[in-house]
């Protein structure tokens, strides 16, 4: 009888032990299929955020019409987009576009405030640009630009 018991549990468990390698092979089956679309997935925004930097513009938006000599001005700058955007630096441009003076660093909202002291009257000229690193294999820079003229009187 304690053989006929010792056999008929042998059996049991070998049955179970072979159902439960049949679920761990279909579990780690379609562990990878989901890895898989993972990856896509994760690519596919990275792209979408890639093109969504590449499209952008940036605006700005003042508050009054003229400022003054010698008084602290605002300038809002919006990007063309509502959502947050890929971590980026905004710095003021030498006299050919090219980065130069860091004024923020690590944004992720679509906009930020620019201040500054004009010190003459006439026509001043805003130049900023936006610096988006792009993590890719080439670790890309991608430059947004924008220009603002503003009137400033005595």
């Amino acid at each position: 009888m304690k053989k006929t018991n010792f056999g008929l549990i042998l059996i049991l468990l070998t049955f179970f032990f072979s159902c439960n390698e049949k679920k761990i092979s279909e579990l780690n089956n379609r562990i990878t299929e989901l890895e898989t679309q993972n990856k896509k997935l994760t690519d596919s925004i990275s792209k979408s955020d890639y093109y969504k930097v590449l499209s952008s513009n940036i605006v700005g938006l003042t508050a009054k019409p003229e400022f003054v000599v010698n008084e602290k001005s605002d300038v809002k700058f919006l990007f063309n987009y509502p959502e947050k955007l890929l971590t980026y630096n905004v710095y003021t441009t030498t006299s050919d576009g090219k980065p130069d003076k860091l004024i923020y660093e690590n944004l992720t909202d679509n906009e930020f405030m620019y201040s500054f002291i004009p010190e003459k009257a006439g026509e001043h000229n805003i130049k900023l640009v936006a610096v988006f690193k792009i993590n890719n294999k080439e670790n890309e820079e991608i430059h947004v630009p924008t220009n603002l003229y503003v009137t400033v009187k005595e």
